[in-house]
């Protein structure tokens, strides 16, 4: 598990990507080039003695305010060489001769034991040196992927004394030290050489990473359910997005509804007083053709002068005028519409409803548990067993949320049923048990386990206790105050601790 977590270790400097050039390490375990932790230092500015890790952004005071005071990485930079030369081996470009500085002849060999690339003179000359007749030469001709032996290492030089090596450990500072600095910072230390301290410090590294083996697992473990967590989290709140979406798609189904409902009651009543009006209109205009119709005639009629042809019409048109005006009295002519139509909507009501409608809210299913009718853990086949649930005072609307199941040993399930009586800080949580055997009882909330939960429970098969003849006691569990019997058979019990009676 330590291995899938541990980084890759890469020989290249996360700033430059070059490989690492007098590499240091930070106290976060970075480690970077020199040159780029001073161009990092200088644009946060000279006066800040602290320096911000280009990766993890940890803040690390600098010794003495400057970069040259932290610990050099001698492992990275002998890594780093062996990488950079290695891929300067197997690069297809020339590489210049490292003996002969004005020659213009590519090197065509590499010296392991001295750390130098050779042109053909040189590798002659170097083979005919006694001293270094031996050592390993790899040839640059084939370019092809070879094994790179160990290279020789080198010590590290001081920061404060470029020309002198680190060849002392100040076991005080904690630090590799070179012979100047010795009577100067580490008078009075104890010092020894660094060759004869290596085998106790790497025993120590041994034993620090031994002390961390169980570390990981189970932060590794804590990181898998915390990602858990996040995905149930994910997973919550769009089941609760979806629900007050469908919530809300369902008010706003409602409050069409009842507009609709709304628009066609003001369409009846208007439709009702249209017609209402359209027919007194209606009057209206056949008193006027009428009325107009017979003034026409005898207004005509007059004019003739053949007495006959007056007298053949007169009594019909009179009679018509007469009739008009008799009408015209009786009817009234203001248009009736004594009602005026409202639209009570109470707006600001609803609105305040509205922006009070619903809520989110966290539950505790830890703060939730039964307390009573767990004291006698009995029940009866086919017979309703009843428990209640305490509800913290104040979310008692979680309760709609809970969730009662039955799992017999055998694994089958029964699902109980969940009734909110009118106690606002108790719930029920009851189930029929249909068989004899042990069972399991849970009670959730969102998946989520109440405190306490699962519980165990005992079904045993029903008895009628009428039809004992002797007095007798029996056993229904340890915590029973007392034991009554009615006359039809079912059997009573109550509980020590809260007098709950099943």
């Amino acid at each position: 598990m330590a291995e899938n977590t541990s980084p890759a270790i890469t020989m290249t400097c996360e700033v430059c990507s070059e490989y690492y050039t007098d590499p240091l390490m930070l106290p976060c375990l970075h480690s970077f080039c020199k040159k780029c932790l001073i161009k990092a230092k200088e644009k946060q500015g000279s006066a800040d003695t602290s320096l911000k890790c280009p990766t993890c952004d940890t803040s690390v005071n600098l010794p003495d305010g400057k970069i040259k005071g932290l610990t050099q990485n001698l492992w990275f930079a002998h890594k780093s060489k062996e990488a950079s030369i290695k891929k300067k081996i197997l690069s297809k470009e020339a590489i210049s001769c490292d003996e002969c500085d004005d020659s213009s002849d590519a090197a065509v060999v590499y010296c392991c034991d001295c750390g130098q690339f050779l042109c053909d003179l040189c590798k002659k000359v170097h083979k005919r040196n006694k001293k270094k007749a031996n050592h390993k030469l790899i040839g640059l001709e084939t370019k092809e992927s070879v094994k790179l032996p160990t290279i020789k290492h080198e010590e590290g030089y001081c920061d404060r004394h470029t020309d002198q090596k680190l060849i002392y450990y100040c076991h005080d500072c904690e630090k590799l030290v070179c012979p100047n600095c010795l009577p100067i910072k580490h008078k009075d230390h104890n010092i020894e050489d660094y060759i004869d301290v290596g085998e106790t410090a790497r025993k120590a590294l041994k034993e620090s990473v031994a002390s961390c083996d169980g570390v990981i697992p189970p932060v590794t473990e804590a990181i898998a359910n915390g990602e858990k967590m996040l995905e149930q989290i994910a997973t919550r709140k769009e089941e609760v997005r979806q629900e007050i979406k469908e919530t809300f798609e369902k008010l706003k189904a409602a409050l069409d509804k009842r507009c609709n409902d709304l628009l066609m009651e003001t369409e009846e009543i208007a439709r009702a007083k249209r017609n209402s009006v359209e027919k007194q209109l209606d009057g209206f205009c056949k008193l006027v053709k009428q009325v107009s119709h017979g003034r026409y005639l005898a207004s005509s009629v007059s004019e003739r002068t053949d007495p006959g042809e007056v007298l053949s019409v007169k009594k019909l048109i009179t009679n018509q005028l007469e009739e008009c005006i008799e009408e015209y009295k009786k009817l009234p002519l203001e248009i009736e519409d004594k009602k005026v139509v409202l639209a009570c909507l109470n707006t600001a009501a609803i609105s305040d409803e509205i922006r009070k409608f619903g809520s989110i809210f966290e539950a505790d299913p830890a703060s939730y548990s039964i307390d009573s009718g767990l004291a006698i853990p009995l029940a009866t086949v086919k017979k309703e067993r009843k428990f209640k649930v305490s509800l913290p005072a104040g979310i008692d609307k979680a309760a709609s949320y809970l969730k009662g199941s039955f799992i017999k040993s055998d694994g089958s399930k029964e699902e109980g049923r969940v009734v909110i009586v009118n106690d606002k800080n108790t719930a029920i949580v009851s189930c029929t048990p249909q068989s004899i055997g042990g069972y399991e009882l849970s009670v959730t909330i969102r998946g989520h386990h109440i405190k306490g939960s699962p519980y165990q429970l005992s079904v045993k098969a029903s008895r009628d206790y009428t039809t004992l003849t002797n007095q007798r006691s029996f056993y229904v569990g340890s915590g029973t105050a007392c034991v009554a019997v009615h006359t039809n058979g079912e059997v009573y019990a109550s509980s020590y601790d809260d007098g709950f009676v099943q």
